[in-house]
């Protein structure tokens, strides 16, 4: 099986699995001493590390369970009477907790079901008076992929709340908030990242936490004044009581694991696998232009039919099929020889 499904859930590493394994292992035994050690040492270890991997301080970085509880949470911060500008194609959970929860909402939309105008963007924020623009780098249903370091710069000179969700960016392309402006970064970890269920990493900048504190809260919400607890208000706010230990262990050699192979040679990778299929797709109908300009690893092939997917299926490869499309995703995993496979595969078929 040829696994090209990185979009909807990533491979683990062996390493990966042997940390948390471990853990399991010390805990048929010695459960307390294994999670308190994990607590005081191992949670500011990865903390660290992912602090390193995004280029940010490790003081405003979380980890949550997932994008969904973290978005949610933070929507509950908000007076409810800003103005929010949401992209239409854009995943459920971005827009939900905005939608259901009564925002004044600007919407935009792709006019060839890829591309995201930047200048349309742009005009819309300043024309609506837009206080809280919040979206994907990287779309799901297309593979589109936003310039966040333009938008976010343009956010910052127009005092606009920049909210990104890179669910589908993280650990596939280059991202370092140090070279950005973001106020709110939210990631799963089971797709690119490669790190499983259960775990999520969030970027909180210093000015959004001035602006709008928290208002949940949870064991990381607080420290120790002498000998007593006191709540002390901080990113860490968003992280719940019970640290997922485990699946931070499977963050933690996933991280290193792309630490070691430098996020520069991995997106080069992947960028260099999906420009390959483009250039021999042949008469295959894809979703969008043939390059990777504003493009991710992912490719949507149509196949209204399904027929095309059963085919592929059939020979062996494992892609999703999602509204008349197969959705395929390259990652550092896949190689050369696999992608010329499929364009084999493709070449043969009869439809």
């Amino acid at each position: 099986m040829i696994y090209f499904n990185t979009a909807s859930c990533g491979l683990l590493s062996q390493q990966s699995v042997a940390a948390t394994n471990e853990l399991y292992n010390a805990m048929l035994t010695q459960s307390s001493t294994a999670a308190e050690a994990l607590r005081e040492t191992g949670i500011p270890r990865i903390r660290e590390a992912v602090a390193t991997f995004l280029g940010a301080p490790a003081s405003n970085v979380a980890f949550i369970p997932n994008f969904s509880y973290a978005l949610c949470s933070i929507v509950q911060a908000f007076k409810g009477s800003e103005k929010v500008m949401l992209f239409k194609g854009d995943y459920p959970s971005v827009l939900e907790p905005f939608r259901i929860n009564n925002f004044d909402i600007t919407w935009i939309d792709s006019a060839d079901g890829f591309s995201i105008d930047m200048e349309e963007i742009k005009q819309k924020l300043i024309a609506h008076k837009i206080q809280i623009l919040v979206i994907s780098q990287v779309q799901w249903l297309s593979g589109f992929k936003i310039d966040i370091v333009e938008l976010g710069s343009f956010c910052r000179a127009n005092d606009i709340v920049f909210i990104v969700d890179a669910t589908q960016s993280l650990g596939a392309v280059r991202l370092r908030i140090d070279q950005m402006h973001v106020d709110v970064l939210i990631s799963s970890n089971y797709k690119w990242m490669n790190a499983g269920f259960g775990t999520g990493v969030m970027y909180m900048s210093d000015g959004f936490l001035a602006k709008y504190p928290p208002v949940v809260g949870g064991f990381g919400s607080y420290g120790y004044d002498g000998q007593s607890m006191k709540y002390m208000p901080s990113v860490r706010s968003y992280e719940p009581g019970h640290p997922n230990f485990h699946g931070l262990l499977v963050l933690e050699a996933a991280v290193n694991e792309k630490l070691a192979k430098g996020m520069d040679a991995i997106a080069a990778h992947n960028q260099g696998l999906t420009q390959l299929l483009l250039d021999n797709i042949g008469d295959t109908p894809i979703l969008g232009p043939a390059t990777t300009d504003s493009r991710s690893s992912i490719v949507m092939l149509r196949d209204d039919s399904g027929a095309l997917h059963k085919h592929l299926t059939a020979n062996g490869f494992l892609a999703i099929h999602r509204n008349g499309n197969i959705r395929l995703s390259f990652h550092f995993h896949n190689t050369e020889n696999e992608v010329n496979q499929l364009i084999d595969c493709l070449s043969a078929f009869k439809g």
